[in-house]
This record gives structure tokens, sequence and C-alpha cells, in this order.
């Protein structure tokens, strides 16, 4: 029986996922842009884990950053997942706190826009693994 760290960038992505079922049908939440997207697809909100400090053995402490990628200055989906963030507890993640407010940008690839970087800083229980 070991402890080991919660893969934070999924869980978020996970539940994002779930919540914009309902509120976005629409929006892709994934861990990273498909390959082939380009300006006139639909919207994707990208959850990235920048890592940060560890409590070991008791939790960990990720920064996570959301990036929404949209054909259009649009702050929508952002200002959504932020808001529910900070707002609506998460299953599995002991508490989210403030990060960096949005920072806007454009992808000189693929001419995305980027409503990006708002970032937020969880603290996750390990869990107990019984995998030797």
């Amino acid at each position: 029986m070991t402890r080991q760290p919660v893969d934070a960038g999924k869980l978020v992505k996970d539940w994002l996922a779930g919540q914009a079922a309902t509120a976005f049908p629409g929006l892709l939440v994934a861990l990273e842009l498909p390959s082939k997207w380009k300006l006139g697809d639909g919207p994707v909100l990208v959850v990235s884990d920048d890592g940060g400090p560890v409590a070991w053995p008791v939790a960990t402490k990720p920064t996570i950053r959301v990036t929404s990628w949209t054909s259009g200055r649009d702050r929508t989906y952002a200002h959504w997942a932020l808001g529910l963030m900070l707002g609506t507890p998460i299953p599995g993640v002991a508490a989210v706190l403030p990060g960096t407010g949005i920072i806007e940008a454009r992808d000189d690839k693929n001419r995305g826009d980027l409503t990006s970087s708002f970032t937020v800083r969880l603290r996750v229980r390990t869990v107990i693994s019984h995998q030797q």
C-alpha cells in the first residue's frame, strides 16, 4: 500500500466536461487542443496542470490553467469555467483557490483566439494505491 498523487488535470477536465454537457453541449473540454483545430471549428476548453508544491504524503497543490479556444473574441466559456471552479465544489478536490485572471492572446499558428491563462490553485488529497 502506497500513497500517490491524483491526476488533477484529468479530474478537473472530466468534471468540467460533465458540467458543460448541460450548459454548453457544443463545447469540447479536453487535456489538449485537437491537432486539426482551425478557425470555424467549435470552441474548445483545454485544461492543463502546471504543477505546484507538494505537502507529501497528504496532498498536492497543483496550479490548473484553463484555456478557451474560439474563432473570435469570446470570453463566455472561460468566464463560465472560472466562476464554476471558484464557486462549486469539485469532487476529489479539497480546495480551489483563486490564481490569475483572464488573459487574451491569439495563436500565430492557427489564428485562434485564446481567452487564456486563467489559473486556479487546487489542494488535492493523495490517494492510497494497493498496487505494489
